[in-house]
């Protein structure tokens, strides 16, 4: 499948998705929650492709797993994999909205070596997750700072110039939005507005490169094979609309 200047469709993203987490195992509400997750990635100019095909290799090969545990204090709620891999941004992402709805205001979460942070900033603005920020160090010792300023409104600082889709590994802190300090002369900022970019994407498409591949190798593993028994009982769409 040429994928060079490929187009799909917010739905599209759905649909895809969706499969693609079920194609590596992972639960179907988890992996509808993902697809909702890479929707928002479209909606503010990524190529979601990008942005989950490692998280999704991981699981697959099993650097990673939806194991995890919490530890809990009076201001502090930690999240861990027990099995000494990456935790699966998949999990940690529902693990932390849960959080977010149900703890007080004034409790911190701890997300211990996750692999793709990213799609835990995109869970919680694809839930409007408001008024909290997101810091972390990657195994690269790249910084990220996410702020969460408003419903659709959010920013990004980094220390450096590494696309944010390519930060893993990341020892993730979520806690409620504070003041934040004027910003190094050579940080990296870039604001967001996410309807305005949604409005392009519903325009233009979401564009997909050269990782989608990956992410419909995934999704396949949901089709049925053709096959002449399968046929028989049913699979597979008529040849015309009455069928």
């Amino acid at each position: 499948m040429a994928t060079e200047h490929l187009t799909i469709s917010l739905n599209e993203v759905l649909f895809f998705f969706t499969r693609a987490g079920f194609g590596v195992n992972a639960p179907i509400g988890i992996s509808e929650d993902f697809a909702y997750s890479n929707m928002w990635i479209a909606e503010n100019g990524f190529d979601p492709s990008s942005c989950s095909i490692e998280a999704l290799n991981n699981l697959d090969s099993h650097a990673s797993d939806l194991a995890v545990e919490l530890e809990k204090s009076d201001t502090q709620v930690h999240f861990v994999n027990p099995n000494n891999v990456y935790l699966s941004s998949l999990i940690a992402s529902v693990s932390v909205v849960d959080c977010i709805n149900i703890e007080s205001q004034d409790v911190e979460l701890i997300v211990k070596n996750v692999d793709s942070p990213l799609l835990v900033i995109a869970a919680m603005g694809a839930n409007q997750c408001s008024d909290w920020q997101a810091i972390w160090l990657d195994e690269n010792n790249y910084e990220y700072l996410v702020n969460f300023i408003e419903p659709g409104v959010w920013e990004m600082v980094s220390s450096n110039t590494q696309p944010i889709e390519l930060s893993k590994g990341g020892n993730m802190i979520i806690r409620p939005l504070v003041e934040t300090k004027k910003h190094p002369a050579n940080a990296v900022l870039r604001q967001f507005v996410t309807i305005e970019e949604k409005e392009k994407i519903l325009q233009t498409g979401v564009k997909v490169g050269e990782h989608w591949q990956g992410i419909y190798d995934y999704f396949s593993r949901c089709l049925v094979k053709s096959t002449a028994e399968s046929r028989a009982s049913g699979a597979g769409a008529g040849m015309v609309d009455t069928d």
